[in-house]
């Protein structure tokens, strides 16, 4: 069953009791205890200041809890909360008159006076006019100097500003009306608090209305008013558009200015890990996370808010790659999204500076050192060198570019592609393509070879799955998997091979190599991949335990072609074939031997058969029957395949020719001078002629036979076919 994610919300929470992850209940509860003891005849106004996405709206709503708290448990003192939000009236009602309407509601029928103004503003704020809604319009507008409210009262009422204005100094009624709403409140004896949350989120212009409202006519008797706000946006807002500086005017305003205590770094941190604990419960705890949490996450996570909106990004995110990008990679590649846009935008556009492709594949340092230096320019002073550390922790292999020739880089790229980090080729194509790339080996097909490696026939299965596959690169699949595998056998921590995977390889080994496709400039080829996986497998069980293992497989082949390829390779390392490689052998010369005498029982039954010659290619088989059992029968073979069929000569002759890479029709060239042993230059000579004046051949293999015949007649006069084959292009 799919695990289900939950995307956190940024809502306020109200209960004091059950949601406090900031410890912000204390303090919301000391600010309700002052405020229910609090006496104001004039009234009173607190201001609440907090960055956004700080947790105001949860305070207000704390405090809130513990005043219903109060009432609850005090009939006869009681304080009434007016909760007036202009944010949702903001563009559709006069603020000011929407203020009235709801604390008019707030205090009830009791009193016919009060029913009759509830009635008349309602009216007002419906269109319908009257003395007392051409008043409080008016009252708006005398009290509104930046004339938000007034062009909006205008507009409801179809009066002029000056019209109104008038009309308030001839009609002393409407200030009576005013009066007589201070004296009641200052009689009944009851107290209101009123909470105006958000007001960083209003317009310029409606902050200004709502602060001005505040100073002059909201200061009624017994009501204490509590402001929610970012004071920096505050202040700005009132600069604008007044003869006054913003902080100056606010002192006016707001007699008592609280700052929300921040958070510590860790408390938010903590439910950080909370929300993400699903992406983070089984990340090792490395030196590179610990720079990813210091220099990266620590500066990031600096409200709630930041806590949310990170996290929210990876519980969208982590659906679509999990399993196919390591967590860390993806938490800190998130981050930086959304809070080092300039630094993600750069590593979004430089993918073939990150993996050395493109322009960057000869590039001089200087032309790498350019590509970072635009985006060092990106960045402020006071946060360079920590964006610049994530990235040297994120992509090591480019760690001296970000940092210096002195960059700490902890990790080999070995394992960074273990992981598939975002350093990886498929870790990042996974993360900016938000899903597994197409071009990639998923990690979990990855990760379920790795589970059974003792099952061959499971193994076999997966393996074969992806011959003949090649991915938008034109890279072949089956190349990718063995690349795969062979990073999993490699140090720092190899895995443990097992019996069951070599099997497997060595059922599907002759399938794989026998592929005919050339690898990129700076890739290992298909062939390559198997043999160095296979040489991994033996190194890590050591040379008296690889030769068992070897063994066992060589037992259980049935491809006498493969079984030639793995003792040629272990020929060399043992010295017994030439060989320029410096490598330690992987098993003992005593198991080679074994080898092959399960080799040459195997040879034997296909010569006898009939099928050895089925083999795709057949120099190395000869040169280890040679080694094993003399000259004479190879050669014989060999001799008599090549004068009946062009067929077997174009395989017999494939390894006495190369060919360049990157031509659109290959040109065979013939090699070294080819083991007299084995091979007759006379024979190469008549038998490739008889065979090019067929029609049977494919235009490949004609193209090795000529070169055979070709080089051979060079090799006969004393000449290099190769200067021969370059002196003819010349021509």
């Amino acid at each position: 069953m799919t695990k289900k994610i939950v995307l956190g919300d940024d809502l306020p929470k109200d209960n004091p009791w059950q949601h406090d992850r900031l410890n912000h209940a204390p303090f919301a509860a000391r600010i309700a205890k002052v405020i229910i003891s609090l006496r104001a005849p004039n009234g009173y106004v607190i201001g609440l200041h907090g960055h956004w996405g700080s947790g105001k709206s949860t305070v207000i709503n704390f405090i809130l809890a513990h005043i219903n708290k109060h009432n609850a448990e005090n009939e006869k003192d009681q304080v009434i909360n007016i909760d007036f939000r202009p944010w949702i009236v903001s563009g559709h009602q006069d603020l000011i008159m929407a203020f009235f309407k709801i604390m008019s509601e707030r205090l009830g029928p009791k009193d016919s006076k009060w029913e009759r103004m509830r009635r008349r503003t309602f009216n007002f704020l419906h269109g319908t006019t009257d003395n007392l809604v051409d008043a409080a319009a008016t009252v708006a507008l005398s009290v509104d100097p930046t004339g938000a409210a007034a062009g909006f009262g205008a507009n409801l009422t179809k009066k002029s500003v000056n019209a109104l204005l008038g009309q308030f100094l001839e009609d002393p009624s409407l200030q009576a009306a005013y009066q007589s709403l201070r004296e009641q409140l200052g009689r009944s004896g009851k107290r209101f608090l009123v909470t105006i949350d958000d007001i960083d989120r209003l317009e310029d212009e409606h902050v200004r209305s709502i602060m001005q409202m505040v100073k002059s006519i909201g200061q009624l008797p017994n009501v204490v008013y509590l402001l929610s706000y970012d004071r920096d946006i505050v202040w700005n807002a009132l600069d604008q558009g007044a003869m006054r500086a913003g902080p100056r005017f606010a002192e006016k305003i707001v007699q008592q200015e609280i700052e929300l205590p921040r958070p510590s770094r860790n408390a938010l941190l903590a439910i950080l890990d909370e929300e993400i604990f699903f992406l983070t419960a089984d990340a090792p705890n490395s030196t590179r996370w610990q720079y990813l949490v210091r220099d990266g996450v620590g500066r990031w996570i600096r409200s709630p808010r930041d806590v949310i909106r990170l996290a929210n990004a990876v519980k969208f995110s982590w659906p679509a790659m999990e399993g196919e990008i390591d967590p860390q990679d993806l938490l800190a590649m998130e981050g930086l999204r959304l809070f080092d846009a300039g630094a993600f935008s750069w590593i979004r556009d430089n993918r073939d500076f990150l993996f050395n492709e493109g322009r960057f594949v000869l590039s001089s340092d200087e032309v790498k050192q350019d590509a970072v230096d635009g985006l060092k320019k990106r960045l402020s002073a006071d946060i360079k060198s920590q964006v610049l550390r994530v990235l040297a922790v994120l992509f090591p292999q480019a760690g001296k570019w970000f940092e210096g020739r002195d960059s700490f880089v902890e990790e080999a790229h070995v394992e960074t592609v273990r992981r598939r980090g975002v350093a990886s080729a498929d870790g990042y194509d996974t993360y900016f393509g938000l899903y597994p790339s197409t071009d990639a080996i998923p990690r979990a097909v990855i990760n379920d070879l790795m589970g059974k490696l003792e099952n061959a026939d499971d193994l076999e299965r997966i393996i074969r799955s992806y011959l003949g596959r090649t991915n938008s690169r034109g890279e072949l699949m089956i190349a990718k998997l063995l690349d795969e595998l062979r990073i999993r056998f490699r140090a720092p921590q190899p895995a443990e091979p097992k019996q069951g995977l070599l099997d497997a390889l060595y059922r599907v080994g002759e399938e794989i190599i026998s592929i005919d496709h050339d690898a990129g400039t700076f890739e290992l080829s298909h062939s390559a991949q198997l043999r160095f996986l296979i040489r991994n497998m033996l190194e890590q069980w050591g040379s008296e335990e690889a030769g068992y293992h070897m063994l066992e497989a060589f037992q259980k082949s049935t491809s006498v072609m493969f079984m030639a390829e793995e003792l040629t390779d272990r020929g060399r390392e043992l010295r017994v074939f030439k060989s320029a490689s410096s490598e330690e052998p992987t098993i003992t010369l005593d198991a080679f031997n074994k080898l092959g005498e399960v080799f040459l029982s195997k040879l034997y039954e296909a010569l006898t058969a009939g099928t050895l010659s089925e083999a795709t290619y057949y120099f190395n088989i000869v040169r280890v029957w040679s080694y094993l059992a003399g000259n004479d029968q190879p050669k014989k073979w060999l001799t008599e395949g090549m004068l009946r069929s062009g067929t077997f000569m174009a395989k017999a002759a494939r390894g006495l020719v190369s060919y360049s890479i990157g031509t659109k029709t290959r040109r065979y060239t013939m090699r070294d001078y080819p083991d007299a042993d084995l091979y007759d230059l006379n024979i190469l000579v008549d038998a490739g002629q008889k065979h090019l004046k067929s029609s049977d051949l494919t235009d490949d293999q004609r193209s090795i036979l000529s070169a055979i015949v070709r080089g051979s007649k060079q090799f006969k006069q004393g000449r290099s076919p190769e200067a021969a084959d370059l002196e003819a292009e010349g021509e």
